[in-house]
């Protein structure tokens, strides 16, 4: 029997279904475009489940970059995740650890901030052992219909954009390559806004093009490496500011 609380977060993701079907969808047509099958891209979001990763790892997959460079990247990008899953366990309380262990995996931002704000609404039943119990089982139940819906409409939609990709013209397919770089553009639009973004913006575009020409291999990681640098030291030194 489904439990109130898994139907109230089956409920919340609603939304996010919306922006994951477009997102996935894009997925499954740039995996085309760039040469994956369908069991590949379907593979990848099922194991990775985050969109900035997934796109990100889509052209050194084509290109045959190392699986050493490609799980690199992806790990730094996907290390967030570990902060919040560690912030948002808590508020299940005694979830056994298989439990969340697998939860884990379910973790993305929208997964996360969602429940995080819903279990900081909900009261905290201290009275009894077993008031916690319950309270830590209600917030989990609302995480797992939330984020488990979320996952799958996640995989089915790239394997649907993946189907419908094989169905469109080749001068199409041409097009949907400038997908991934529009995708991560459009990220960076909003973010230029801030004065700090627009100067790491500016330091990464310097940096980008001798960085990848030093070596072959691994000039496009470690210029990522060295841009993250970059930019962590600008922000630091905007938010100190004038002594």
């Amino acid at each position: 029997m489904i439990s109130p609380p898994f139907r109230e977060g089956v409920k919340a993701a609603v939304p996010i279904w919306v922006a994951y079907i477009s997102t996935s969808f894009a997925l499954g047509i740039s995996a085309k475009a760039y040469g994956l099958n369908l069991g590949e891209i379907v593979l990848m979001s099922a194991l990775v489940f985050a969109a900035p990763a997934q796109f990100a790892a889509l052209e050194p997959l084509a290109s045959g970059k190392p699986a050493l460079q490609i799980l690199l990247i992806t790990f730094l990008i996907n290390l967030r995740f570990l902060v919040m899953s560690a912030a948002i366990a808590p508020y299940f309380g005694r979830v056994r650890r298989a439990a969340l262990l697998f939860s884990s995996h379910l973790i993305s931002i929208s997964t996360f901030i969602i429940p995080y704000v819903h279990c900081q609404k909900e009261p905290r039943k201290q009275a009894r052992a077993d008031g916690i119990e319950e309270w830590g089982r209600s917030n989990f139940h609302y995480f797992l219909g939330l984020a488990a819906t979320c996952f799958s409409v996640w995989v089915v939609g790239t394997g649907f954009g993946y189907w419908a990709a094989l169905h469109v013209g080749p001068g199409f397919k041409e097009g949907l390559k400038f997908m991934l770089p529009g995708y991560f553009a459009c990220i960076l639009t909003v973010e230029l806004k801030r004065k700090t973004a627009l100067l790491i913006g500016m330091a990464s575009f310097l940096l980008a093009v001798p960085g990848a020409l030093l070596n072959a291999e691994w000039g496009w990681l470690v210029t990522a490496l060295l841009i993250g640098t970059v930019g962590w030291g600008i922000e630091q030194w905007i938010q100190r500011g004038p002594r």
